[in-house]
């Protein structure tokens, strides 16, 4: 007989039967190398199907975790006054992307075609240009530039090497070149 890390006593065979000695649990201990059973007391792992097991795990799963949009981008806060565009918002739309400005910025003069200028976290576009173009612009850089190919993960980051730009993710760790 010996002690097991679940904390039921183990008995040995005295004769050569084919019935199987069940281990009744004193208590569900919980923790066995580092990890939670969670077991309810006296059921064994074989005593589960596979889809009760996962649903059971799927429940255990925080919300903030398990929910794939973990990372969403602000709505863009635009305004037309007069011949002008305003994006109102556009400081806090960097500081989630966490993109250096003068490249959004630049981004978004050469693919909405206008000139602009910044002034206190705002963006000053000419033209009268509509919001669902904004937002469809500022969709297609996450795309480019922010969200990894491989895992669809925002947690990228640009480096360099030799002459080029790449784009790596942190999750996944793949890399993809991009053009700046």
């Amino acid at each position: 007989t010996g002690k097991t890390a679940s904390g039921c006593i183990r008995a040995t065979l005295t004769s050569m039967t084919s019935s199987m000695v069940r281990c009744e649990p004193r208590e569900n201990i919980g923790f066995v190398g580092g990890l939670k059973k969670g077991l309810p007391v006296g059921q064994a792992m074989s005593d589960f199907d596979y889809e009760s097991l996962l649903d059971r795990a799927r429940d255990k799963i925080p919300d903030d975790i398990s929910n794939r949009s973990r990372w969403k981008l602000p709505e863009p806060d635009v305004l037309i006054e007069g011949s002008q565009t305003i994006l109102r918002n556009f400081s806090e739309l960097i500081s989630m992307m966490d993109r250096d400005a003068d490249h959004v910025y630049q981004f978004l003069q050469n693919e909405l075609g206008t000139s602009a200028s910044r002034e206190k976290g705002r963006i000053l576009l000419k033209g009268r240009i509509p919001p669902r173009r904004i937002k469809e612009k500022i969709v297609s850089y996450v795309k480019m530039y922010i969200l990894c190919q491989q895992c669809n993960a925002p947690d990228t980051s640009f480096i360099k090497e030799d002459r080029t730009t790449l784009l790596k993710c942190q999750a996944c760790g793949a890399t993809r070149p991009v053009k700046l």
